[in-house]
């Protein structure tokens, strides 16, 4: 009787588990050289985004994290497309951004196979854009 009543308890609850959302990876800072200059990208919990080049505000916009795929849209291309990145993480504080599907040229140019690193939480302190 008890294994009766307990089977259907341990399925709710791994039913329950399984809708669960995980934590978003890219919600902070990400830093790295480019071109001479340091891209500085912030990911925020609410899916908005700013991208910094020397400190300088160079665009904004929305995105969204889905398994092993960042979309983004931003006020560069336009605002309503969403272009497409697998995401490659080769640990928690590196990832790569590999183009799926973005017409977006300019983003797609400067963002397909672009690595960027976590800020420490020491350096986001210091750097404030």
């Amino acid at each position: 009787m008890k294994k009766v009543f307990i089977l259907p308890l341990v399925g709710i609850a791994l039913t329950a588990v399984s809708f669960i959302t995980p934590p978003n990876p890219l919600v902070g800072r990400w830093q790295q050289l480019y071109k001479g200059a340091t891209a500085l990208f912030v990911f925020r919990a609410d899916s908005t985004f700013d991208v910094f080049i020397n400190n300088k505000a160079f665009t904004h916009g929305t995105y969204f994290v889905r398994q092993d795929t960042l979309g983004m849209a931003d006020v560069s291309c336009n605002k309503a497309y969403y272009g497409t990145y697998k995401l490659g993480f080769y640990a928690p504080d590196s990832v790569r951004f590999v183009t799926i599907r973005d017409t977006c040229k300019g983003r797609n140019g400067d963002l397909h196979n672009f690595t960027v690193g976590r800020r420490s939480a020491d350096a986001v302190n210091k750097a404030k854009p």
